[in-house]
Formats: structure tokens, sequence, C-alpha cells
């Protein structure tokens, strides 16, 4: 979380970005902040969560009740820590049927456009999407075929795309009536429904980080658990849960998560890594200079 606090604090210093729309509606309450006091003081006690119930899959299986289990176990840590938990059952919070509102698909090749048609990029490129692909030198795995041949032929002038946009609008919307109807501070969930598929598999099942992708809500995933272990998990597989948050909330999510994980301590280290560090042979001891010229006046450049 100290790493996550020191990263965000760089980016809570750069302003209106032409680029991004979005930052013209930050607040300026949100500007210059140093969210690495964030990390420290306050307490969870009395704070309200909600509990996205539509985001489980509650079928008893060796993929889905691990991440149940580690789930009802986070609850009863912030219960005990003061915390009032508050079970959301609405029907809208499906995973399933959100990551239809997702229209990355009409957006994708106009905003690759413009983004190899950028003056500042430099260098020598394909100016389209189009043109990138046919190069030969765009790598697509299997299991993205299928999106990148819809995103080369889609765009925002897609029938679906307005009607789209405005469910998704109305999503925000009623994730913001959920916040003040039930006076939340924030709403939890499993970062995923079912365990992390095994490497080199063609896909990743039962997502939930859908919610605040569509509706640009700020959210943090910290370590919740671990699977039992088995033969090709001698650790278990790692579970995480996500805190989502009202717009500009940062700096309270950031509390709660380090909260949660000085109460959890539940990181392992691989067991191929566990007690044992790889160090190379050298005959002196190398020199490192780092390249500090894109690092802003306002972080004075320490002596290490």
């Amino acid at each position: 979380m100290k790493d996550l606090a020191a990263a965000l604090t760089v980016m809570a210093h750069i302003g209106y970005d032409p680029m991004d729309n979005t930052t013209a509606l930050r607040p300026s309450s949100s500007f210059g902040i140093d969210y690495s006091e964030d990390v420290f003081g306050g307490s969870l006690r009395d704070l309200r969560f909600g509990l996205l119930e539509g985001f489980f899959n509650r079928t008893i299986s060796n993929e889905t009740t691990p991440v149940n289990a580690v789930m009802d176990h986070i609850v009863s840590v912030l219960q005990n820590a003061g915390a009032i938990v508050v079970p959301i059952t609405e029907s809208v919070y499906n995973a399933t049927s959100i990551a239809f509102l997702d229209v990355q698909t009409s957006e994708y090749r106009e905003d690759v456009n413009a983004y190899l048609q950028m003056q500042s990029l430099g260098g020598s490129q394909p100016s389209t999407l189009n043109r990138l692909y046919n190069s030969g030198k765009y790598l697509v795995i299997p299991s993205q075929y299928d999106y990148v041949q819809t995103a080369l032929i889609s765009s925002t002038s897609n029938a679906s795309y307005a009607p789209t946009k405005l469910a998704i609008q109305n999503l925000t919307t009623v994730l913001r009536t959920t916040f003040s109807s039930n006076r939340l501070d924030a709403i939890i969930y499993p970062e995923q429904k079912n365990l992390v598929v095994k490497i080199g598999s063609p896909s990743q099942s039962g997502r939930n980080g859908i919610l605040a992708a569509l509706t640009g809500s700020p959210v943090v995933t910290v370590p919740a658990g671990f699977s039992p272990s088995t033969v090709d998990a001698p650790i278990g597989v790692p579970i995480g849960m996500e805190i989502l948050g009202r717009p500009w909330s940062e700096s309270m999510l950031i509390n709660i998560a380090s909260h949660i994980s000085s109460l959890t301590h539940v990181r392992r280290m691989p067991a191929f890594a566990n007690m044992s560090v790889e160090v190379r042979s050298y005959s002196s001891v190398p020199t490192v200079t780092p390249n500090t010229g894109n690092i802003p006046s306002v972080y004075p450049i320490g002596v290490c």
C-alpha cells in the first residue's frame, strides 16, 4: 500500500490533460495530495461496506468455494474491527450481464488511430490500426482474435453504441444511488468469482472488475486469502478482494486497504523463492546510474 500511495501521489500532481477529458472534472481538493499520509491513522470502526451478493458464484466447487470462504473470512475480519457490512442484493449487480455493456470494441480502433497519429509520438509507424494489423507486426493471442477482428470494423457510429453508453450512465447512477441509500463508505466483492486459471489458459472467466471499469469508479484490490494447497499450487491460489468507492475517494480507499492488509497479513512467498535469493557472481560491486531526467522538481532526489 505504501508503494501504491507513492505512485498515486506522483499522478496526483499532474493537472488537466487535454488528451483525457475526465481530468477536467477533477475537484481542486484532489490535486497535489500526498496519499502516503493515508496509509496511516484512522480505523475501520463504524465504516459501512456494501457486499455485492450478485458478484459471487455460490455453486459449490473447487473453483468457487475457496473464493467464497475467503470472502466470508474477510467479512468477519471487518465486523470484528467494528465495521458494518450491508448485503446488497439488487439484481442490477450481475457481472455477467454488465459485461455486455463493454464498448471497447467500438472505441478501440478510433482511439488507437488517434494515438498513432499524435505529433509527439515520433518515429516511423503505421498511421492506423488497420495498417498496423496488416503490417504483420501486430501480435494477437488466440483468445483475443475475435475481439480484434470486431474492433477493426467497429466504431462509435455503430447503432448499438449510443444506447449502450446510455445504459452505462444509468448503471453509474444506480451505483451512486446504492451508495447514498445504504449510506455506504465503500463496496466490496471478490475480484473474481472463481480461482485464477493456470498459466497458459486461453482466458479467465468470472471476472468482476467490469463494474469499476464502466462506471469510472476508483477501486483498489487487496490480497484476501488463498485456496487450499494442491499439487499444482503448493501454497494455494491467491484470492483478491476489490474495494470500490465514490468518485475521488482514493484517500479513503487507501486507508481502508491499509487497515485490511495489516489485519490479515495473507501474502505468501512462492515456494520456489521461499528463504532463498538468487545472486549473481560479481568481481566488484556494479555501478547503477538511474535516469532522473523525468523526475519533477517537486520531488527532491536524495542520496542512497
